[in-house]
């Protein structure tokens, strides 16, 4: 199981933290699917806080989250980053920038469905 520190804005400007503790890493599909895709697609900051809230231990940040999602629902993007922690300064640090992983799995899922549509609407 990998763990996500989420830094999330939501459509009114409200800014939340929260946890994701399901299968987080992008290329493991559950985040995006089930959680980011949804929340880019909703515009109405309530439902995303209801989302949030189902699917996250919210207002808490994990000492061994492997990961960070940065989260502007304002301006619909999404940043992925290495997550450290750094125990003697008990400060969590930002690492690596991760996020071509995020867009990899966009791309490969968006042409995956353009080639089941080709396959199904050439039959």
């Amino acid at each position: 199981m990998t763990r996500s520190n989420i830094h999330i804005k939501l459509t009114n400007g409200k800014v939340i933290d929260c946890v994701a503790d399901s299968s987080s890493a992008p290329e493991q599909g559950w985040i995006v699917e089930n959680l980011l895709l949804p929340l880019l697609a909703l515009n109405d900051a309530e439902k995303e806080l209801a989302m949030l809230t189902e699917y996250c231990a919210m207002n808490e940040q994990r000492v061994n989250a492997d990961y960070r999602y940065i989260i502007s629902l304002t301006s619909k993007t999404v940043h992925l980053f290495e997550e450290t922690y750094d125990y003697h300064k008990d400060k969590f640090r930002l690492g690596d920038d991760l996020t071509d992983r995020y867009h990899d799995y966009i791309a490969s899922h968006q042409a995956l469905g353009k080639l089941l549509n080709d396959i199904n609407t050439s039959k």
